[in-house]
Order: C-alpha cells, then sequence, then structure tokens
C-alpha cells in the first residue's frame, strides 16, 4: 500500500476531497469542485494499479472473487487517521480508482451550513427521513452530521447500515453500531440488514442508500412500529423523491403505498452543492416537513410534483423550505452569484427568484435574466 498511501498523504496535505487514478496519468486531485494534476512527471503504470488492487487482495482476499464477477469494488481504506471510500473499476482492462477522503475531524455543522436542518431533525422521534440529492451532494456529511450532534445529547440505540462506512462514530450518549454492507463485511445488503434490524431493538436505523422497492418495503414498515428510519437517495428535489418512491411499485400498488408514505414520511432534505464566492463548498438545501397538506397532495390520485413544490415554497412557517428561497437568500448575501442560481435554479421559477432577492434588498442591477 505504500504508493497508493503516498498519493493519499499527499491528497490531505493539498486539501482535496477526492483523488482520481487512471494508466499513464498522473494522479489528479479534486479540490472545491476543480481538479488538479499532480506536479509529478510520473504517470501511473499498469502494474502500478494492478499492485494497488492485489495489496487489497492480501488483506481480504474474497475481494479477488468478487472484482472477478462485478468489475467493480467499494471498498474503505484507513491511513493513519483519516479513512477513505474507494471505487476501483476497470478501464480497458486496468484498474482505475474513485477515492473520496472522508474527514478526521468533527463536523462544524455551523460551518457547513447545516445546523438548521439537523435541529429539525432532532425534534423527530419516529417515522421516516429521507436525505436526498445527487451523488456528491453531502448526503453521508448530512448523516454523519446528526449522529455526532445526537450522540451529545441522548440516550438512544443507532444502527448504521452503510457501503462502506466512512466516518468511524464512538459511542457517547448513544451506542451506536455500524455494519458494512459486503461479502466481506457485516451484512450481505441493505435488506437483509433492515431485517436483522427489527430484532435489533433500534431506536434510530440509518440506511446509507434506499436502492430498491423491497428495502423500501422493510424501511417502511420499521416506520410504521415507533422507530426512526433514515435513509437517503439519488433525486434533485423532495418532489422527485415522492415520485421515485411511488414510481418503484406497480399501478395497481400505488394507492396503498401513497397512504402508507403520507402518514410515515415526516421530512425531505434535497441537498445540492456549489462553490460559493469565497471558493469553498456550500450546501443549498430543500426541506419539506410534512404535515396535513402535503400528506393530503402525496394521497392525490393524480400526484404532482409541481403542487408539492408550490407547497413547499408556501410553508415556511412550518420549517420548510423551497430551492427559490435558498437561492435568493444566499445571492442576497453575497454567498453565490448569478450563474449559479441560474444553474440550479428551474427556468420557470426565476421569475420567483427575482422578486424574492428584491424582498431580501439584494441588488440585481446589470444583471441579465
Amino acid at each position: 500500500m505504500d504508493l497508493l498511501n503516498q498519493i493519499l498523504q499527499k491528497a490531505i496535505s493539498l486539501g482535496a476531497t477526492d483523488v482520481h487514478l487512471a494508466p499513464d496519468v498522473v494522479p489528479v486531485y479534486r479540490i472545491s469542485r476543480r481538479l488538479f494534476y499532480d506536479d509529478s512527471k510520473f504517470p501511473l503504470s499498469k502494474m502500478s494499479l494492478v499492485q494497488i488492487v492485489e495489496d487489497f487482495y492480501k488483506e481480504r482476499p474474497n475481494l479477488e472473487k468478487d472484482f472477478e464477477e462485478r468489475r467493480q469494488l467499494d471498498v474503505s481504506h484507513t491511513y493513519g487517521d483519516h479513512r477513505f471510500r474507494i471505487n476501483i473499476s476497470l478501464t480497458k482492462g486496468i484498474p482505475t480508482f474513485s477515492i473520496r477522503i472522508i474527514p478526521n475531524t468533527m463536523l462544524d455543522v455551523s460551518d457547513l451550513g447545516l445546523k438548521d436542518i439537523i435541529n429539525k431533525m432532532k425534534k423527530i422521534n419516529s417515522g421516516l427521513i429521507l436525505l436526498t440529492g445527487k451523488v456528491n451532494s453531502g448526503k453521508s456529511t448530512t448523516l454523519n452530521a446528526f449522529v455526532q450532534e445526537l450522540n451529545k445529547e441522548v440516550n438512544k440505540k443507532i444502527v448504521t447500515l452503510e457501503d462502506p462506512i466512512e466516518y468511524e462514530h464512538k459511542s457517547n450518549k448513544c451506542i451506536i453500531i455500524q455494519k458494512e454492507i459486503g461479502r466481506e463485511s457485516d451484512v450481505l445488503s441493505y435488506y437483509d440488514g433492515l431485517i436483522n434490524l427489527l430484532r435489533e431493538d433500534a431506536d434510530i436505523a440509518i440506511l446509507g442508500e434506499i436502492r430498491d422497492k423491497r428495502t423500501m418495503d422493510v424501511a417502511l414498515d420499521l416506520s410504521e412500529s415507533g422507530g426512526l428510519v433514515i435513509g437517503t437517495l439519488h433525486t434533485r428535489s423532495c418532489g422527485e423523491t415522492l415520485e421515485r418512491i411511488i414510481s418503484m411499485y406497480p399501478p395497481a400498488d400505488q394507492a396503498t403505498i401513497k397512504n402508507t408514505v403520507s402518514s410515515v414520511l415526516k421530512m425531505v432534505v434535497s441537498q445540492k452543492l456549489v462553490v460559493d464566492t469565497e471558493g469553498k463548498l456550500l450546501m443549498i438545501p430543500e426541506i419539506m416537513m410534512v404535515n396535513h397538506t402535503i400528506a393530503a397532495l402525496i394521497r392525490q390520485e393524480k400526484f404532482s410534483v409541481g403542487d408539492l413544490e408550490d407547497s413547499i415554497h408556501a410553508q415556511r412557517d412550518i420549517g420548510s423550505l423551497s430551492f427559490e428561497y435558498s437561492l435568493a437568500d444566499l445571492y442576497s448575501r453575497g454567498k453565490i452569484d448569478m450563474e449559479t442560481v441560474k444553474a440550479n435554479a428551474d427556468e420557470n421559477r426565476m421569475e420567483t427568484i427575482k422578486n424574492l432577492i428584491l424582498t431580501y434588498g439584494g441588488n440585481l442591477d446589470d444583471v441579465d435574466f
């Protein structure tokens, strides 16, 4: 692992969030969403990349069979005080690596812009909370910040199912059981882990990802049993999240699943990560708190994403927050520029954002809408 650890050490010193390794290319580091090539003159050879994979086989022999069957691997790796999430795949038969660096420090929820979201989540004791967003939108950070803050304050049993484990938590006021998914790990699948959770007397179940109908079924059962379930989906908005869940089920079952979801779903957070005007990563949230109005919209025979988005926008008094409000607020405070606003807003919502910016006292002089 010497070569890999040397590359990871440099990535840490550069403040990178990700590292990419490919044949005949020098290591590439992602820093504030931009890619930077290593300043060395030595591209990585096929043999060096194969050797890194073989080093993982020495630590976990059954990985070789997994890689041969699936042509990809997701593994975690520890170097010094740092942890890394590593995806290994192939390009022209040669291993290529995508590596996520997991910070080894306490997560600062204020600095990350998560304080309000975490406080809302902490008030919910049962039901289902969903954290959504595209890949690399900060869902895992939000999940783990929630666990970190809860661990300081209350006595709960928290069981996490992760693929792989990223942040490592030490039990404090909470007892925290972290389980990794995979044949070389603690449980075979999210589904198997959830089934066992029904017997584990957990107060809170945290799922790294809800991937299919079968997993969603058990997550809903757990939510109905009185515990709190928190899961993630790769969807771009709160409305799209509900649409995705409903579409997991055949038409004949959709009325039933709408009723179930409307009764157990308590909160949906949809996240976007952007680079702010200072070059730092900044989260733009959409928050949907589920009340009687939202529940009724979910149960409608013809579910409407547009109606749901309008309701989120109109219900700030209960803690909901639309993307339009988030974008207008951040622009008015000089945190993001208009290019970022346009890149992350629906075109048909720009007039709403413009009016909100003016309400907040933001300056739109010389801005081209």
